[in-house]
């Protein structure tokens, strides 16, 4: 083997180890990238969940408000008839 081949399967060493090292690196990145994927997804699923959980409450609260409204209703429409009984009972000589 002359001087030349020597350096020929240096170079392709030094190119090989490289390709290795880049390699290595995209894996590097490749699980960062997961990771964040996954983390990602997570807080997806978390926001998708609290969206969920504030409507269903905000839906309950709207009919609270709506049957309380009923009774406040009732409420106002007793009030006004015992109010003229006791109107009808006052003027009565």
């Amino acid at each position: 083997m002359g001087m030349s081949d020597k350096d020929l399967l240096v170079v392709i060493s030094e190119m090989l180890r490289k390709q290795d090292q880049q390699a290595e690196k995209l894996d590097e990145h490749s699980a960062i990238l997961n990771h964040h994927t996954d983390l990602l997804k997570e807080t997806n699923e978390t926001l998708k969940n609290f969206m969920e959980v504030s409507i269903q409450q905000f839906q309950q609260q709207l009919t609270f408000n709506e049957r309380f409204m009923a009774q406040f209703e009732k409420q106002n429409k007793f009030n006004e008839l015992f109010l003229s009984k006791l109107d009808e009972i006052s003027k009565k000589p």
